[in-house]
């Protein structure tokens, strides 16, 4: 009698390890699932302190996080960090290239020896589908004068980059109704193009010369 009653105290504690397996799969599931939504920020908070409070520290990431390692990580790979950044936040993505390295000088024309790095950030972007992510080329410009019969002034330049960029990726296999082009040209300047007495920063206006892709989630 003795060992039947201790056969019979193991199978009901055994209960509690499948219990505990539904639990953690449950909040695996639970973690994924918030991670790629995007509810409110304070009902975030509250989810994220309430997970925290009965289960310890748990990080929710970004859904742009998958993507931003793998941009930064190309970018890495190929020795361009000097000539490409790249940014996220909960809504958004935005990689920032320096015209100078990816466009001929004065030109809307892509450097060919870029195309391979364009063609993965383009793979990257489709592979970003699931996001719902509306994608704006911005063509940003220093105040140098352009002096180019093909663009009078730098907001024609800044367009046709813009534009040109739009077209590489469409060609590439982006929907076109996610993309738009924006021209900013010389009115929106990262940094001072001079200093206090007027005299040009040319640090300053290569860093202004640029072209932004932002991906951005709809609401």
């Amino acid at each position: 009698m003795p060992p039947k009653r201790h056969q019979q105290e193991d199978n009901v504690d055994s209960w509690l390890m499948s219990y505990a397996d539904m639990i953690t799969l449950l909040l695996g599931f639970f973690i994924i699932f918030v991670s790629v939504s995007e509810p409110k920020k304070e009902k975030l908070s509250a989810i994220r302190e309430g997970v925290q409070g009965k289960f310890g520290v748990v990080e929710l990431a970004s859904p742009f996080d998958g993507v931003f390692r793998d941009l930064r990580g190309i970018i890495e790979k190929k020795d361009l960090l000097a000539y490409v950044a790249v940014d996220h936040t909960d809504k958004s993505l935005t990689l920032e290239l320096s015209t100078l390295a990816f466009f001929e000088p004065k030109s809307a024309d892509l450097d060919a020896e870029r195309i391979p790095l364009l063609e993965e950030i383009a793979e990257r972007m489709k592979a970003a589908d699931y996001l719902d992510a509306e994608i704006t080329i911005e063509g940003h410009t220093s105040d140098l004068p352009i002096f180019s019969d093909e663009f009078p002034t730098n907001w024609e330049l800044a367009s046709a980059r813009a534009t040109h960029l739009v077209r590489f990726f469409i060609d590439h296999g982006i929907a076109a109704s996610r993309m738009r082009a924006v021209s900013f040209g010389e009115a929106r300047p990262k940094v001072p193009n001079t200093d206090l007495q007027g005299k040009p920063i040319e640090a300053n206006q290569k860093q202004n010369e640029r072209v932004l892709i932002r991906l951005e989630r709809n609401s």
